[in-house]
């Protein structure tokens, strides 16, 4: 929005995004603009300024209330980087797909400027890159421990999880006169002590300072159990850590929208469409452009995934009536082509389930409601997603409705009528699901069901997909160099593949981002729970090792297979039989053909670090598995 457009008035609240500016729901700055909006606040967008200088965030003037600051749908430096640490050739946020629009660490950039354009105006961090970093926090691209963003940023408050009732309640006390430090107690925000601010005479765990973190892994591994245990917003409690002669107060997480919150959210007038300003179109506009979300949270907690802290364990649902009046308006759209690319949320077949007890739900501490064993108070009926999907692709425009999202294997083959349904109307050719490995060991530590669970699920799809009179395939997802796999485990896995003729296009090689459990057993080399030591795979020739042995079918990695079998003392598996990884012949590193070349640094940070390939970044998109001939 212009000064223009909001008809020269001044503005409640800005909105600053590392993301191009799509008004569709699943984009978080629209989410959180149409709810501000939805509750009387005039709202205006800054996407993607020039940080260079303050300019870029004068545009709409000095807001009333507020300003505040995202990096995006995504934390800036998993936008920026891959797992390899080289530099990502494409955006799928900005325009044309077009990379460097943001900094690295966008968060910290953009509120750093604003303070310097609009000295004593309120900054309030927001989005998933200030949630998982709100306090001591590993930075992979530096490789250290790096201190809460809300002491680098200088902001004066911090919103964690989904926050739309923690931003309105800001936005009202702010609108009745109260200072930003009067809304210190609301749900959901932490904030930076200063030196001599008093502690809040509230009940709270001190977790270990960022010192005790730097100096001790373990105390790193507390520190992040501690933000788990805490994480249940009706239990939790709030945290104290401290850094240097400052400290962060972190307040519980808020409580969940409920199902109408949720309906309203989703329903508010969205445009449904990327700013008219932009001439190229937004690519992760582009696929999703069909797709609704029905669902958030997830329940399955697995170790590498950062959504129990920032959508939270409980899966919040909307109600079929408004997902039904999402399509109608959908089918009503100029363009609309007759298919819904998805239906669903982090975890589709999650939808409508949740804690059958209040009770247990109020005291629980368990990070995840399915790992080791499900919990005997989580509801599976498969019945309200079922009926969901029938309603919508019998609904008139409709031609078909797809399951795109994630589905979880083992609570689906809990109801063959669901699988059946799944295979005959709902997948476009293949299904994607996420056995991330099958060594006992990894998803043990990745807190994952056993392989077991997914085999069942696969001959279960199979079958149904023959009875339904289709040939359709299961696209797994792999991942490499997670804390607890070794060379015996990728051995494993790339054994399974080639029994089971798996061709892998693409491997998920393990990134350790900001507020996982996985984190913590890389840093520390150390099982948080059991406190017994893990394989770390580090540097890139480990990890490299790792990746290869998953091309087990490409003939331009056998020289990198052979080097990596070598060097664990396993040639065993060079050879011609049929146990045989790869044939005899030379050995080389994946990484000694790399060159090295310092590229211009991204958001003038200093970092230099690769460019990464057209291939190389193929490799990391998930676009599936072919049966080896």
């Amino acid at each position: 929005m212009t000064l223009e457009e909001a008809g020269g008035e001044p503005l409640d609240i800005v909105l600053v995004t590392g993301d191009a500016y799509v008004d569709h729901n699943s984009f978080g700055v629209a989410l959180v603009g149409r709810w501000l909006e939805a509750h009387g606040y005039r709202v205006g967008v800054i996407s993607q300024p020039a940080w260079d200088g303050p300019e870029g965030f004068s545009v709409l003037g000095r807001p009333r209330l507020f300003f505040g600051v995202t990096s995006g749908n995504m934390d800036s430096m998993v936008n920026h980087y891959t797992a390899a640490r080289r530099i990502r050739s494409d955006d799928a946020y900005s325009p044309g797909g077009k990379a460097g629009l943001r900094p690295d660490r966008a968060c910290i950039a953009y509120a750093n400027r604003i303070k310097q354009a609009f000295p004593g105006v309120p900054i309030v961090l927001g989005g998933i890159e200030a949630s998982l970093r709100r306090i001591a926090h590993y930075d992979y691209w530096q490789e250290k421990l790096r201190r809460s963003i809300l002491l680098d940023a200088k902001a004066d408050l911090l919103v964690h999880g989904m926050a739309e009732r923690s931003v309105v309640e800001i936005a009202r006390r702010l609108a009745e006169g109260k200072g930003i430090e009067e809304c210190r107690d609301i749900p959901g925000t932490a904030w930076a002590l200063g030196r001599t601010t008093k502690t809040p005479d509230l009940p709270v765990v001190e977790v270990p300072s960022f010192e005790e973190c730097v100096a001790d892994p373990l105390a790193f591994n507390r520190l992040t159990l501690l933000m788990y245990r805490e994480a249940n917003p009706h239990c939790g409690q709030a945290l104290l850590h401290r850094s240097g002669d400052r400290a962060i107060w972190c307040n519980p997480a808020d409580t969940p929208l409920t199902t109408a919150e949720m309906d309203r959210l989703y329903e508010l007038p969205y445009a449904n469409a990327a700013h008219p300003c932009y001439r190229e179109p937004i690519p992760a506009f582009e696929s999703i452009r069909g797709s609704l979300t029905v669902n958030r949270g997830c329940s399955g907690g697995c170790s590498f995934c950062a959504l129990t802290l920032h959508q939270g364990k409980e899966v919040i649902s909307r109600s079929p009536q408004s997902v039904v009046r999402e399509v109608q308006a959908l089918t009503k759209q100029k363009g609309f082509n007759g298919v819904i690319s998805d239906l669903g949320g982090p975890t589709a077949n999650m939808f409508h389930m949740k804690c059958m007890s209040e009770a247990a739900n109020k005291v629980c501490r368990r990070v995840s409601c399915l790992h080791p064993v499900r919990c005997k108070h989580y509801g599976t009926d498969h019945q309200p997603y079922i009926d969901l999907l029938r309603k919508v692709r019998t609904l008139p425009g409709v031609k078909r409705v797809y399951v795109n999202s994630g589905i979880r294997y083992d609570l689906a083959g809990l109801d063959q009528s669901f699988v059946e349904e799944l295979a005959t109307y709902h997948v476009s050719g293949s299904l994607t699901t996420a056995p991330e490995h099958v060594s006992k060991q990894s998803l043990h530590f990745m807190r994952k069901p056993e392989v077991t669970y997914f085999a069942d699920f696969l001959e279960r799809f199979q079958k149904a997909s023959a009875d339904a009179g289709k040939k359709q395939l299961i696209v797994p997802y792999f991942q490499c160099a997670h804390p607890g796999t070794g060379p015996n485990e990728t051995i494993e896995l790339a054994l399974y593949m080639k029994k089971h003729r798996l061709q892998c296009r693409q491997v998920q090689m393990f990134m350790p981002t900001p507020g996982t459990i996985s984190t913590a057993m890389y840093v520390s080399g150390v099982d948080p729970y059991t406190k017994q030591p893990v394989f770390v795979a580090r540097g890139h020739k480990e990890r490299s090792r790792q990746r290869s042995m998953l091309f087990w079918w490409k003939k331009e990695e056998y020289p990198a297979i052979r080097e990596a079998l070598q060097a664990w003392g396993r040639t065993e598996f060079i050879g011609t039989g049929p146990e045989c990884l790869v044939p005899p012949g030379p050995a080389r590193g994946a990484w000694i053909t790399t060159v090295r070349r310092a590229e211009p640094t991204v958001g003038g940070m200093g970092m230099k670090v690769e460019r990464a390939s057209a291939e190389e970044l193929a490799e990391e998109r998930w676009e599936g598995i072919n049966a080896a001939p």
